[in-house]
């Protein structure tokens, strides 16, 4: 595929209404109070896989996410508060379960081992699930005043992640094109299914 054809994409888990419009509030309280909106680029998500450029044919990625999703069953997500990369991110905590930390690394782990569908040659760094707030528009100062307040605030939450979804830049923002179901099978009600696919 020639190279300026290709488009970006990432994967990540959509929190359902009504928690996603409850964080969506947040971000535009962000833009209108610290003057950051790049969050406001995409809709609230978890990142699974970092943006990259799609080297084979959409079919075959679509393909190849519909395979790995129905290994996976649908597993709980835990917002915990909030927190900083600093001086610049402010977002909120996602608990680092043991569901998201393995459907995290086989993803990245299919990325890598299939550069012919993937353009994904990052280097390997921890995984650390957040849900982005505020971003590189957000100035040195206003990040340290908006973490003064959100310091102090609290934010609980937690929903179960049915699907997670196919993200891809158009030159403006970043829009869901497609979302893959993970098996509605529910781990801790089902102890006669533990054994992981």
């Amino acid at each position: 595929m020639p190279k300026h054809d290709q488009k970006l994409y990432f994967i990540s888990l959509i929190p359902p209404s009504p928690l996603r419009d409850e964080i969506q509030k947040l971000k535009y309280y962000v833009r209108d109070k610290y003057n950051s909106s790049r969050s406001l680029n995409a809709p609230p998500h978890i990142t699974l896989l970092a943006p990259f450029k799609l080297s084979g044919a959409k079919e075959e990625l679509s393909d190849m996410l519909d395979r790995f999703s129905s290994k996976w069953r649908s597993f709980k997500i835990s917002f915990n508060h909030f927190s900083v990369f600093s001086p610049r991110v402010i977002f909120i905590d996602v608990e680092k379960s043991k569901e998201l930390l393995q459907i995290q690394k086989h993803l990245e782990n299919m990325a890598r081992s299939n550069p012919d569908i993937f353009s994904y040659n990052y280097d390997e760094r921890e995984y650390h699930p957040h849900l982005t707030l505020a971003f590189r528009d957000l100035s040195k100062a206003d990040f340290y005043k908006a973490w003064d307040e959100f310091k102090h605030k609290k934010f609980e939450a937690d929903f179960l992640t049915e699907k997670m979804s196919l993200l891809k830049h158009n030159g403006e923002q970043w829009k869901v094109v497609e979302e893959f179901d993970f098996s509605r099978i529910e781990f801790a009600e089902n102890p006669q299914n533990k054994g992981h696919h």
